[in-house]
């Protein structure tokens, strides 16, 4: 079910806008997944282009585009995970640069937080990043976020479910190092 928040965030996503919003692990900063909305995230962040952002879907074949995986490696994206999982996979030459950073890989997250996985279903994969400016504490509620962007944001997304409170691990698929815990 589609509820008039995520409705709001989809709209506002799809007219290039930036929202906050709570995922399954923290409190993030999300645009679509092109060149000029990740340039203004970066600005509005104060980040370096040497860092990239994750990509944020309800299920592998939303970022297949995105990605050099084979079949079974995006069914492996999908496969549940004991808690929230980013997977660092080959990028495909479809990807805006400034997502990748200063690699050649992406950072894929299948979250089974449902709101964002309705946000997902209705404008693709989304690229999602922590609320916070870069190299500073992140944010820990919606509320703070609005205090330390202000207008820079566009729409913030108010669910229930506010996450985890922690970030993901990182595994890299290929080589099946966890690059974090």
């Amino acid at each position: 079910m589609i509820s008039d928040t995520d409705s709001c965030a989809a709209l506002i996503l799809k007219t290039n806008g930036i929202i906050t919003h709570y995922t399954d692990t923290i409190v993030g900063l999300a645009c679509l997944p092109k060149e000029r909305l990740l340039q203004r995230l970066m600005r509005i962040k104060h980040r370096p282009d040497t860092k990239g952002f994750i990509l944020l879907a309800s299920a592998s074949r939303q970022v297949s585009g995105f990605t050099q995986c084979s079949a079974a490696d995006l069914t492996k994206l999908d496969l549940p995970q004991p808690k929230p999982t980013t997977w660092l996979v080959k990028s495909s030459a479809m990807c805006p640069p400034s997502l990748l950073g200063a690699t050649n890989k992406i950072a894929v997250r299948i979250t089974k937080h449902t709101d964002i996985q309705s946000l997902c279903d209705q404008v693709g994969p989304v690229v999602s990043t922590s609320a916070n400016l870069s190299d500073q504490a992140n944010c820990t509620d919606l509320k703070q976020v609005r205090n330390m962007f202000g207008p820079a944001i566009d729409y913030v997304h108010w669910t229930k479910d506010t996450g985890t409170g922690r970030p993901s691990t990182v595994i890299d698929l290929e080589s099946g190092n966890i690059l974090r815990k």
